[in-house]
């Protein structure tokens, strides 16, 4: 092959135009830089290439044969510079690299362009590199402005062209300008029906974003990003049965762990359970270690009180990520729910400690901490809540079941009085219930109030009025079917000295309560015997402070 070369070399140099040697100094350079360009391998041979190159054009050429020696350094730039950004692309490389060679590739392609300003690739390299963080964004701007021109025939690059150019623009109006015409261009470009999809849903047009994401699914659709946004803005919409159909579809084209877990998702918000498991027990099917999918299984298996599969979901998608929130957060619930509440403590500090602004950790944890009879921990969680957001409704209540356990009933009646004045409206990290306080919310906090007011020890804190008042609100609430305010009513007459009602009401509460198998039944009966006695109910509520170290699993000793 090597003997070949001479006369490749000789054909080249047919086809320069005829000249006076004189005239052209630089002339064997050149014909030297034709040579080696054909026997080029690597970028240390180009380079040779390009010198001899800049040679011939410092010694002297024609104005004929310097535009081709022009056009020859043009192009060998443009191969050293998509030669250094192949190697970009190729490697793991840190940041300071990666600028190092974005560098290099950019001299080589702006002595590409401007050697041969009509090599379209160059101008789309210089613009696509100058996109990545630290980029000259005018320069970007400029070099897809220079491609647009040059690609009068080129209806795909030029299409990628404006795309690329939209992209860069900060002007929204532009930017929608830029990619009307790439689509006008070329009908069939998917970047840039995404690209207007996305700018429409900035815009706040979700209508135009969905028709550009339903166009971009009737050409591709397998395309999961696309159905998954096009399914999420409908979803936005409340056009529910839509963003459905959509999932179908997408579905059915490509089934994929991504597609069922967002229509999981839409399902078990519409109530839709067991459907909403099937897509889950789908996704985990295609990806049995998908950790959103195991906790999103792990939660149904909650509400169907399967603790056992739950707890194993859990401690799977735990194994996949340790740091899980979502996954320690339902380890906690489920620790509790075993009344493993040393373990439920721990996962829940571990939240706190991790967010100290979100109130939703700190309640909860509080929560642990009072169902532990550990009260006064609970009340000091409640309160560094309160001292953020004075008017945290169920830190109230938290803190005023708390200093009913300590028989601090003064406090408690005042954090409970000042929870039913609060209209609830924190943000949603700093609350459970975000919009307003729920009518269980409300009735449990009206009962524990008027119970307090009814049957505390303490004369100067009874009000039986107020009380009744309250648990009246309480047990209509409810609609009559909750043994324990019914009890609180029935508490409420008797501190107002009707005992008629108070017998009434709590007869009925008992009989509820063994209709329910309810867990104070025995309370209950033997509050309604002090009525028939004539006597009121008094109860001091105060428990025994647990004191036992909470220790964490590394810290137990397995015997």
């Amino acid at each position: 092959m090597r003997l070949l070369a001479p006369l490749v070399a000789a054909l080249a140099l047919t086809a320069v135009p005829s000249i006076s040697y004189a005239q052209n100094e630089g002339l064997a350079d050149l014909d030297e830089a034709m040579v080696a360009k054909i026997d080029a391998q690597s970028i240390g041979d180009l380079e040779k290439v390009a010198a001899l190159v800049e040679s011939a054009i410092a010694k002297g050429l024609d104005e004929e044969n310097k535009a081709f020696a022009q056009k020859m350094l043009g192009g060998i730039s443009l191969q050293q510079g998509q030669a250094i950004v192949a190697r970009m692309m190729r490697g793991r490389i840190d940041a300071n690299q990666l600028d190092e060679l974005r560098s290099e590739a950019l001299q080589d392609l702006e002595r590409a362009v401007e050697n041969d300003p009509t090599l379209v690739d160059g101008h789309l390299l210089i613009a696509r590199l100058n996109t990545l963080p630290g980029g000259d964004t005018e320069r970007a701007i400029q070099a897809a402005t220079a491609a647009i021109e040059k690609l009068g025939d080129d209806a795909e690059k030029q299409s990628e062209a404006y795309v690329l150019r939209a992209v860069l623009r900060e002007d929204k109006e532009k930017q929608r300008e830029d990619l009307d015409k790439a689509l006008e261009v070329d009908p069939a470009n998917t970047e840039a029906y995404q690209a207007r999809a996305l700018l429409r849903l900035q815009n706040d047009d979700p209508e135009g974003a969905v028709s550009d994401l339903k166009t971009l699914l009737e050409k591709d659709p397998t395309n999961t990003a696309a159905a998954v946004a096009a399914s999420e803005t409908l979803l936005q919409l409340d056009r529910t049965e839509d963003a459905e159909a959509v999932l179908e579809e997408a579905i059915t084209a490509q089934p994929t762990a991504a597609l069922y877990l967002l229509r999981a998702e839409m399902r078990r918000a519409a109530d839709k359970h067991e459907q909403a498991l099937s897509d889950l027990e789908r996704a985990l099917a295609i990806e049995p270690k998908n950790p959103i999918a195991l906790l999103l299984r792990a939660e149904a298996k909650l509400r169907e009180e399967d603790i056992a599969a739950a707890k194993a979901d859990v401690d799977a998608a735990l194994a996949v990520q340790p740091g899980n929130v979502r996954g320690i957060y339902l380890r906690s619930l489920i620790a509790a729910q075993e009344e493993r509440y040393a373990d439920a403590i721990n996962d829940m500090q571990l939240l706190a400690q991790s967010q100290p602004e979100n109130s939703i950790w700190s309640l909860q944890l509080g929560n642990f901490y009072q169902l532990d009879q550990r009260p006064r921990k609970a009340i000091d969680a409640a309160t560094a809540i309160l001292d953020r957001r004075p008017s945290h409704w169920q830190a109230r209540r938290l803190r005023g079941d708390a200093y009913l356990s300590v028989n601090e009933h003064a406090k408690a009646i005042e954090d409970y009085e000042a929870a039913l004045k609060t209209k609830a409206t924190p943000d949603a990290e700093a609350a459970l219930d975000p919009d307003a306080m729920s009518k269980t919310a409300r009735s449990g906090l009206l009962n524990n109030l008027a119970w307090v007011l009814s049957t505390t020890p303490k004369d100067d804190l009874r009000n039986g009025k107020r009380a009744l008042e309250l648990a009246t609100e309480a047990a209509e609430l409810t609609e009559h079917q909750e043994p324990h305010i019914l009890s609180t009513l029935a508490a409420a007459y008797a501190e107002t000295g009707d005992f008629e009602k108070a017998i009434e009401w709590s007869s009925k509460a008992v009989e509820l309560g063994k209709e329910q198998k309810h867990d104070q039944l025995e309370q209950l009966e033997k509050e309604l015997e002090s009525y028939r006695a004539g006597k009121p109910w008094r109860e001091a509520q105060e428990i025994e402070e647990n004191e036992l170290p909470l220790l964490a699993p590394e810290d137990i000793i397995d015997t």
